[in-house]
């Protein structure tokens, strides 16, 4: 699971952005700053593209993967499973 290592309000109000700024520049949409402010990283890459250029950041210092239980279920577990046979004889 991603999370996010820094707090992206927070971090975005020291460069002078807020969600009325955000939204009037057009920089990151008001669903987007709502994602930023729940801790939701379920954004794009663009918007951490855009995000990384505020920030003057790396990926790697604004996110993080943290492995889950759910994540060994069902993600980790399918690379595991046997693999079906669909070869057809002839």
């Amino acid at each position: 699971m991603l999370q996010y290592k820094i707090d992206v309000i927070s971090e975005l109000a020291k460069v002078g952005i807020n969600t009325t700024t955000a939204k009037k520049s057009g920089i990151f949409g008001q669903d987007t700053m709502r994602k930023f402010r729940n801790g939701d990283t379920k954004i794009s890459l663009e918007v951490l593209n855009r995000l990384c250029c505020v920030l003057e950041m790396q990926p790697r210092d604004i996110i993080k993967f943290v492995e889950t239980e759910e994540d060994r279920e069902k993600i980790i577990s399918k690379i595991c499973e046997k693999p079906i046979d669909n070869h057809i004889n002839m």
